[in-house]
């Protein structure tokens, strides 16, 4: 399963601004690595799922953004959803599966996220 993980580009990792210093460590993360321990805490955690938060804290030696900064693109590569609930005051992250939700809920307000508006709330908008 970790070899579906590749690394980031490091230019993905800093900012165009950022020093030097950052623009380093880029080079040196293993991001795939950090994205698929991300992956592995997600599907282990099964219907009952995972927060960043809780994430953190069975990992309290890896750096608050090697955690955060998984989710989106595992999100975006349709690995993980969010149903909508909330523990600790951080999302719950569920592994997508054939069997996930067609819906989440809006963070803001609580509405049905419906599928055939890209699931973008209509009400926040």
């Amino acid at each position: 399963m970790d070899d579906l993980f590749a690394d980031d580009p490091p230019f993905k990792l800093h900012r165009k601004d950022a020093p030097t210093t950052s623009v380093e460590a880029a080079k040196d993360i293993s991001s795939g690595e950090l994205k698929a321990l991300v992956f592995r805490l997600i599907k282990k955690s099964a219907d009952e799922g995972i927060t960043t938060k809780e994430i953190r804290a069975l990992y309290p030696t890896l750096a608050y953004s090697s955690i955060t900064a998984r989710p989106a693109s595992l999100e975006q590569e349709g690995k993980l959803y969010y149903l909508g609930d909330k523990r600790e005051g951080c999302r719950v992250m569920r592994e997508k599966t054939e069997h996930s939700p067609k819906y989440t809920i809006c963070p803001r307000c609580n509405v049905l996220l419906m599928e055939f508006y890209n699931k973008e709330c209509q009400v926040c908008k």
